[in-house]
């Protein structure tokens, strides 16, 4: 503390030579009222528990000048989360405009005709503010954007697109032309004042050394107003569009019909009329929403937080009107608000963003799956301005270098890690999720979308688990090769919302005396085991990277149990053991579930040589009719103990026609024919149907009804996950609860529901007529 005092008295004391700075201390915790100097612990409590808005816009600035750099650079570090929040920050848009508007009326007090270049309309301080409020919102992800100073800053939001040339351009130049003008200020004035002149010589003093001068009967001071007032009405117009334009949106009053179910008087038999004729279906349950929604959340509401969602309620509640499904969009809308408690961020992000907050809507009123990511995880909002969105369809290489960067290179600590890839995981499904009903991908994009972020997810996990399993053992002799085999609707290719992942772990035993065993070897580390142990144990480690409930959730759900022996077998298995098991009599199901095996994670190169060998097993023998038999007895067993069919509910996928059907059959041909015919060999399913064309299998009458079969019925598959969110495929003949999923499916107007019931039982009728005359025709 006397150090800090006797620092400040050396360079701001006045003696008979005068002063070397003025200092100013007022930025300290606490202001005025603050100890001089504060301990780093002291600094963070203050920070993360009572830090001002105004605080975090004056630390983007913060650099170590002089003393101990490296502590200096400690507390830059320590304070960085509470100026660059992780998530995208509107609050700043606020806060900052909160603090323009008590400077303008601070300057309206103070002398209301004095013009300041740096505080006044159009000013220094609205182009720093700018910026600032931009850095803020996007400066927590976006590293690049935290310069120090306001030309660097401008240069930076331009290059990453946060702003275009017809703004930072007006700002610059208006930035240079008032530091100028301020300078010269100081000059004439011979003190800190910002303030142009009044008096008339001064101003002509000032004009001239700006380079004004007197032309054509115009003094130097009218050029110099013409100029002044050109640039600060530039530079204020570019403010405006951040900070008033968005909230003029905002404010927009909701139809009369919506502000009168808000009001505090309003009966609930004329909430109930009110609704109904806002296109409220269920109006009982509709106003048990609504009166939930105009409570508010539980939690206690700080008082800007009440201001924001009071701001918001009629927008929220007319777009809930708006939605495809009203109903569901005002009780999504509830518990969301619910969630979000006090949470000033998001209320300032929907009261600032008029295009989120209708985004969010149609999200609400159209899928039971994205709405509950939302309700669950409402971080996922600021996902709604991502540029992410904007990108439908993403190749794997790009995945790779995304969750690479974010889980591997970027986090060091394995829980941090586990988070990184469980945010990315959520990122990428809710892409997937909204550009589906959005309209801008197709069923079979999906899947496929959703089977590269699995496959990107296993790689990662295994990356993540092998090199914590290094440090503790050591590498397996020989660095034998582990893989990752994917089965079922992973190996296809064709996982949609929601789905488990199927995998075998395979790794290559050591040679001796020319054949393979998994017992030899050992692992080169301090804490040497088995090879054998340590797949086991990485096996066991990419799991719980991946099926770990976190905050964030779990990435992906795990099933082993298409390994040899199922689940009372080894976690994982040897090459040789994986082969020697296939070799002998194994089960007609076993040999279905191969015909989809194929490499996704780990060691690709070894898994593909492990698959080719596979592939001349399992096509090696022929399908006998006792297996076509068998296969006819599992599928009748899963229709009348999973599906459960009865006359109000059909099954999508284990049903009658269903899926499985369509599998079923294409597998018994590629059993019963892939020996001779190796084109058959491939584990994606709508492959494997042309091919069946193709090779003469399948007459072209049987191939066009089952592939459109297969495309209906996977696209309601979808539907009805991102639509109701309900894995086990029901298909309700229910018109009311069919009549959203009919929507989503193209099925619009009154009679919808009854034209999707109607195609659906003509097309499982013929794909159930197709698979009893080819599986009875075989072998």
């Amino acid at each position: 503390m006397r150090l800090s005092t006797s620092v400040t008295r050396l360079i701001s004391g006045v003696t008979g030579e005068g002063t070397v700075f003025r200092v100013d201390l007022d930025l300290r915790p606490e202001g005025k009222s603050g100890d001089m100097a504060n301990s780093l612990r002291s600094m963070e409590i203050y920070y993360e528990s009572w830090g001002r808005p105004w605080e975090r816009a004056a630390m983007i600035k913060a650099r170590p000048v002089a003393g101990d750099m490296a502590l200096g650079e400690e507390f830059l570090r320590m304070i960085r989360p509470f100026v660059f929040r992780r998530y995208l920050d509107f609050t700043s848009i606020e806060e900052i405009k909160g603090m323009k508007e008590k400077i303008n009326l601070s300057l309206l007090r103070k002398n209301p005709d004095e013009v300041d270049v740096k505080l006044g309309q159009g000013g220094i301080r609205e182009i720093e503010f700018f910026c600032q409020a931009l850095q803020l919102i996007h400066g927590g992800k976006d590293p690049e954007i935290r310069e120090k100073g306001t030309l660097k800053t401008l240069d930076a939001l331009l290059s990453k697109g946060y702003i275009g040339e017809k703004e930072a351009g007006p700002l610059k130049e208006g930035y240079v032309f008032l530091r100028n003008l301020e300078h010269r200020i100081q000059i004439v004035e011979g003190r800190q004042t910002q303030a142009i002149p009044a008096h008339p010589a001064e101003l002509e003093r000032l004009a001239r050394m700006m380079g004004f001068k007197d032309t054509a009967g115009k003094r130097a001071g009218d050029f110099f107003w013409d100029e002044y007032r050109k640039r600060t009405e530039a530079v204020h117009e570019v403010f405006r569009s951040l900070f008033y334009r968005s909230a003029g949106e905002a404010g927009e009053r909701a139809p009369k019909d919506v502000l009168m179910l808000l009001g505090a008087d309003i009966t609930g038999e004329e909430a109930e009329e009110g609704l109904k004729r806002l296109g409220f279906k269920d109006s009982a349950s509709a106003l048990k929403d609504l009166n939930l929604f105009k409570s508010g959340p539980a939690a206690r509401v700080g008082q800007k937080a009440a201001a924001l969602l009071d701001r918001l309620r009629p927008l929220l509640l007319n777009g809930a009107a708006k939605a495809p499904d009203p109903d569901r969009a005002l009780h999504h809308l509830e518990r969301f608000i619910t969630a979000l408690g006090g949470r000033t961020a998001f209320y300032s992000l929907l009261a600032e963003n008029r295009a989120v907050l209708d985004e969010l809507m149609k999200i609400f009123g159209s899928s039971e799956f994205l709405s509950r990511d939302l309700i669950e995880r409402p971080e996922s909002l600021d996902l709604l301005l991502s540029k992410e969105l904007s990108v439908p369809y993403k190749q794997k290489d790009a995945l790779i270098e995304e969750f690479f960067k974010e889980a591997l290179d970027r986090e060091k600590d394995f829980e941090e890690r586990l988070s990184a890839i469980r945010n990315l995981r959520n990122q990428e499904v809710f892409r997937i999720g909204i550009n589906d009903i959005r309209g801008a991908l197709k069923p079979r994009q999906v899947t496929v979308q959703m089977s590269l972020v699995a496959e990107v997810s296993l790689e990662t996990a295994y990356r993540i688990a092998l090199e914590g399993l290094k440090g503790t053992y050591g590498a397996p002799e020989e660095d034998a090769p582990f893989s990752i085999i994917g089965m079922g609707k992973l190996g296809a290719r064709e996982l949609i919302y929601g789905s488990d992942l199927d995998i075998i772990f395979v790794y290559r035993d050591l040679p001796v005396n020319g054949e393979e065993d998994g017992s030899q070897g050992k692992t080169s580390g301090p804490r040497s085991i088995s090879n054998h142990e340590f797949f086991v144990k990485l096996g066991q480690r990419i799991i719980s990277v991946l099926t770990v409930r976190t905050k964030e959730g779990v990435v992906f759900n795990v099933d082993t149990r298409l390994r040899p022996s199922g689940s009372s077998g080894p976690l994982v298995v040897s090459r040789t053991a994986f082969l020697n098991y296939h070799r002998g009599k194994t089960s007609i199901w076993e040999r279905q579930a191969l015909t989809r095996a194929r490499a996704v994670a780990a060691d690709l190169p070894f898994a593909h040589s492990v698959l080719q060998e596979i592939e001349e097993i399992l096509y090696s023998r022929p399908l006998s009719r006792e297996d076509v038999s068998e296969m006819l007895r599992i599928r009748a067993r899963m229709e009348a103990e999973i599906a459960r069919e009865d006359s109000t509910r059909r099954n999508i996928k284990t049903g009658k026609g269903g899926l499985v059907d369509i599998e079923f059959l294409i597998q018994a041909l590629q059993l019963s024919r892939g020996a001779s015919k190796r084109a058959l060999r491939t584990p994606f399913t709508e492959k494997a149907l042309k091919r069946l064309f193709k090779e003469g299998i399948l007459t072209k009458d049987d191939h066009g009804a089952l592939k459109d079969a297969y495309n209906f019925l996977r696209l309601l598959e979808m539907r009805l996950r991102i639509v109701e969110d309900r894995p086990e495929g029901y298909l309700y003949e229910d018109p009311v609860k069919l009549s959203p999923l009919a929507k989503r499916a193209g099925y619009t107007g009154e009679n919808g529901p009854e034209r999707l019931l109607n195609d659906y039982k003509k097309i499982t009728d013929k794909v159930r007529s197709i698979y009893h005359k080819t599986l009875e025709a075989l072998p």
